[in-house]
């Protein structure tokens, strides 16, 4: 006995419209870099390890959002920053991010929260996490795609 399955030209109208409008009004957008396990990425002087990764599973399009950022030193020890901050956007756009991300929180074992991140369209953006300690200023940079 042969089953036939309904193809996306075959559904109703509404229920092709209801699936449109929840990607309009709840988009994700994956990281082809995997960043949701973490992306390591050592500092342009070699003082820090810097592994980040999205508090959620997957990110949102155009809504705040945290990450986890963990800081060690080069031997992989935990580093209580002095400073640390975040900028960056997309250079094959020309701009920075929409938003102005802030350390929220010290988790402890050299891990933070870093509030208001906002991506507002898919494609190549580059997150500068400015480092400090009382000995060493450094920067580190992820670069990350954002696509479906």
């Amino acid at each position: 006995m042969r089953r036939s399955v309904p193809t996306a030209g075959k559904l109703p109208q509404t229920l092709r419209g209801f699936g449109l409008a929840l990607m309009l009004v709840f988009p994700t957008v994956g990281l082809a870099d995997a960043c949701s396990n973490g992306c390591k990425v050592l500092s342009r002087d070699g003082g820090f390890q810097v592994t980040a990764r999205p508090a959620l599973e997957r990110l949102p399009l155009r809504r705040h959002h945290d990450w986890i950022v963990v800081v060690q030193d080069g031997d992989g020890n935990p580093v209580k920053l002095n400073g640390l901050s975040v900028s960056g956007g997309m250079q094959g756009h020309g701009h920075g991010l929409p938003s102005q991300p802030k350390v929220t929180e010290y988790l402890g074992e050299g891990r933070y929260r870093i509030t208001g991140f906002l991506f507002n369209m898919h494609g190549e953006w580059t997150l500068r996490f400015h480092l400090a300690t009382p000995d060493i200023q450094d920067v580190a940079d992820l670069t990350l795609t954002l696509d479906y």
